[in-house]
């Protein structure tokens, strides 16, 4: 008898391996979005808090008043001071795509596009300054809220959800 040793897969083995994996791939999808999804909001969140922080920095190392201006598509930092000078521009489909949304509104929730900071990193007090960003998308993403003015001297990022509690470093304060 000749007995030979034979070596690979059976074709049962490797449909077995094809339909575990395929199983996976379809329970990981929805997930997937879902993932996708976060990750969109909260770069876009960044960029804003990024933009708030960039010209917090620019008042104070130009030694001048600067703004930020949230806009349709966008917002900008510029100097305040003549001349009116853009410093930077940012586009809120550069972090996150079109499907984000941005609610800008200021301290009594009255929509608002504008905070100046003066010289020495500090809101300028104006009743219509920006002081909420909130960044959701309509797939049920989390939510995240950039604070800026109103008792803090700089910009934070956080999570509204009432699952996290202050003084957690994520959770939004009261």
């Amino acid at each position: 008898m000749d007995v030979r040793r034979h070596r690979g897969f059976t074709l049962i083995e490797l449909l077995v391996t094809a339909t575990i994996a395929i199983i996976l791939l379809l329970l990981a999808t929805p997930l997937y979005g879902v993932w996708v999804a976060d990750n969109e909001v909260r770069n876009g969140a960044e960029s804003v808090a990024s933009g708030l922080r960039y010209a917090q920095a620019a008042a104070i190392s130009h030694n001048a008043n600067a703004q930020f201006v949230m806009g349709g598509t966008g917002w900008n930092v510029a100097m305040v001071d003549t001349p009116l000078v853009v410093l930077q521009t940012g586009s809120f489909t550069e972090g996150s795509a079109d499907r984000a949304t941005y609610v800008a509104v200021d301290a009594t929730s009255v929509p608002a596009t504008t905070v100046a900071f003066n010289a020495l990193g500090q809101v300028i007090p104006n009743a219509t300054n920006l002081a909420r960003v909130d960044v959701s998308m309509s797939t049920g993403s989390r939510v995240w809220r950039v604070l800026v003015g109103a008792g803090r001297t700089g910009v934070k990022l956080c999570d509204p959800d009432p699952k996290w509690v202050f003084p957690d470093p994520i959770a939004c304060p009261p």
